[in-house]
């Protein structure tokens, strides 16, 4: 499992509803997928009931953290080398492309 505090995450919103959230990543993604909770990515266990929304935009990586007692946070991950592969496993699970 990785530390999200390990990584070169930018913090592009904060104290957010689940909506805002959401609603963010797509405004600032060009391609958005729904991923389930409980997914792996990137070695972050993406932990909800509710399906969250990963974007992809110029290569980096958009998504939504919940970190328990601080709240709902969206990431971005610049430069991400992973991206490909990524999109190509939302693909093969049959994830739902929202934008």
């Amino acid at each position: 499992m990785v530390c999200i505090k390990n990584m070169e995450a930018i913090i592009i919103g904060s104290e957010m509803t689940l909506s805002e959230c959401e609603e963010l990543i797509r405004d600032v993604s060009d391609e958005v997928y729904l991923v389930p909770g409980g997914y792996n990515l990137l070695g972050i266990l993406l932990k909800g009931a509710r399906p969250f929304p990963v974007g992809f935009k110029d290569g980096s990586l958009f998504f939504q953290f919940v970190k328990p007692c601080f709240g709902i946070f969206a990431l971005q991950l610049e430069k991400c080398d992973k991206i490909s592969e990524l999109k190509a496993d939302f693909r093969k699970q049959g994830f739902e492309q929202i934008k």
